[in-house]
């Protein structure tokens, strides 16, 4: 995810309501499957981190790596998208706005997705170092990795919607008074 205030001239910068309209809709229904991703990888996670069974636990974690890998594709899938069409265009949109930028809440979430990467590469490089001498504290501090990688993505994009809903929003609006 990378953030950059520059010109927009194309996608959703049509002032095209409809689609902006489906962008947010996009936006929702991402957000929505990313949640719920996110929630089936800390459930797991924590099953782990609980689990009095080694084995159950050492076979958890080695799913663990698929889902959270497959995850991380769909994360990234959808921060292309945002970076190449909705965020520049909410950036070009209030830019032409008196008053403070928004360019720092976007640095904010920037790092947050990172952070939240970073916390899933600890849990891969961890888990893929698992021998079978491994022990249920160290499948647990393994496996803590993950969990706060959730807890970060998912306040991520939280914070996401706080920020866009309400640009678009305006936006909306702003259409709307133009053309009426």
């Amino acid at each position: 995810m990378a953030i950059h205030a520059t010109g927009y001239a194309s996608g959703i910068a049509s002032s095209n309501p409809d689609e902006l309209a489906f962008a947010t809709d996009r936006l929702r229904a991402e957000h929505e499957e990313l949640r719920e991703k996110l929630r089936i990888l800390e459930t797991s996670a924590k099953e782990v981190i609980l689990s009095d069974d080694l084995e159950k636990g050492m076979q958890l974690v080695r799913e663990l790596r698929g889902r959270a890998h497959r995850f991380v594709e769909v994360l990234e899938r959808h921060s292309d998208w945002e970076e190449r069409e909705l965020f520049p265009f909410l950036l070009t949109y209030y830019d032409r706005h008196r008053g403070p930028s928004i360019l720092p809440s976007f640095w904010v979430l920037e790092k947050d997705h990172k952070l939240g990467l970073s916390f899933i590469e600890s849990f891969q490089e961890a888990a893929s170092k698992i021998t079978t001498h491994v022990s249920r504290k160290q499948l647990a501090e393994i496996t803590a990795h993950l969990v706060q990688a959730c807890l970060i993505l998912n306040d991520h994009l939280t914070m996401e919607e706080q920020l866009v809903f309400p640009i678009t929003e305006q936006v909306m609006t702003d259409l709307e008074s133009f053309f009426c």
